[in-house]
């Protein structure tokens, strides 16, 4: 398991000025060792208790001056669903989505304060439409404010975990015991996306590099380890997934199976379906969202290997998937 920092930023200290920050981080072609080691280990990550960036994407603006029009119209016009609401302790939650004929939705939570009382607004987050994944719980770092947590799953044993934020957490705490395997439905936004650049990376050093200068060696009689070429790795329709700056964010590389065109309101979105193979177990479902802002001239097509930076979503599958909000 990666070990964390232990440092969390909250809210008020993140603001949409650094929506695209991770993106260009994302994007930067060449890295130290030790900044690639730290990159593939996961280390020095931190909890972003924030979703400015991920408004900013998905609304195209800055949220500060856009989310009480989104509220407003998520409580006057939403909907809901009976595995949307839940009671814990003497409080009811109820969240509410709009608009009900898109997978993606600006959703607020409700909450009262005492079983029958008055709801208000605790929480609002993009909600994402993900698919099912079988996966297997290892801890959950609840946010101090909002309804929201980062939790942490496990798709292979003795592996290194993967982080989504999940909004629902206040109603799957319960459910979220370390060490067990529940269906979750997955999804992502795309904070940075582009068509992949590198069609293969050179390696110098290292396990990989050791075991091909011995067979290039032993190919060449009379050659020198200085003789030795660096060792390419072809990319081309390769999956990976790397941990990304903050808890839940992730670079990715994938081919892409289906685009399909989606839209929030006035921000159209391409809804990009991937999915990531393993040995031995099913491949990891995900559809990535990326909207008009973060593609710009970009039009992604099905078969064409891009690289992503995303944040994920996730939750325990709700018992009325086929219900509208």
């Amino acid at each position: 398991m990666a070990k964390k920092t232990g440092k969390t930023v909250r809210k008020q200290d993140v603001g949409a000025s650094e929506s695209f920050a991770p993106a260009q981080e994302a994007e930067k072609e060449v890295l130290s060792e030790e900044e690639a080691r730290a990159l593939l280990e996961g280390r020095d990550r931190f909890h972003e208790e924030a979703l400015g960036r991920q408004w900013a994407v998905v609304l195209g603006g800055n949220p500060a001056h856009l989310m009480p029009q989104v509220v407003g119209q998520v409580i006057s016009e939403g909907g809901t669903r009976a595995a949307w609401q839940w009671l814990k302790g003497e409080q009811e939650h109820v969240v509410m989505a709009w608009p009900s004929d898109q997978p993606v939705r600006a959703a607020v939570v409700m909450r009262t304060q005492e079983r029958g009382g008055q709801f208000k607004p605790c929480d609002a987050f993009p909600l994402l439409e993900g698919l099912p994944n079988d996966l297997t719980v290892a801890e959950a770092h609840p946010w101090s404010s909002g309804c929201g947590a980062d939790v942490a799953v496990t798709m292979m044993e003795g592996k290194n975990p993967m982080w989504f934020y999940d909004p629902f957490y206040l109603r799957d705490k319960d459910d979220l015991t370390p060490g067990v395997t529940h269906t979750f439905t997955l999804a992502g936004l795309a904070l940075g996306v582009r068509k992949a650049l590198l069609d293969d990376v050179t390696i110098t050093q290292g396990p990989e590099y050791d075991a091909h200068a011995l067979r290039w060696l032993q190919e060449h009689p009379g050659k020198t380890r200085l003789d030795v070429p660096p060792y390419k790795v072809p990319l081309n329709g390769k999956h990976m997934i790397m941990p990304g700056r903050v808890f839940g964010e992730y670079q990715m590389r994938a081919t892409v199976e289906e685009v399909q065109d989606v839209q929030l309101e006035k921000m159209p979105l391409k809804l990009l379906r991937l999915s990531f193979p393993f040995h031995d177990r099913p491949p990891l479902l995900l559809p990535v969202y990326a909207s008009a802002m973060v593609l710009g001239e970009y039009q992604p097509k099905a078969g064409e290997d891009v690289d992503l930076y995303v944040w994920l979503q996730g939750r325990v599958i709700d018992f009325d998937p086929q219900e509208d909000a």
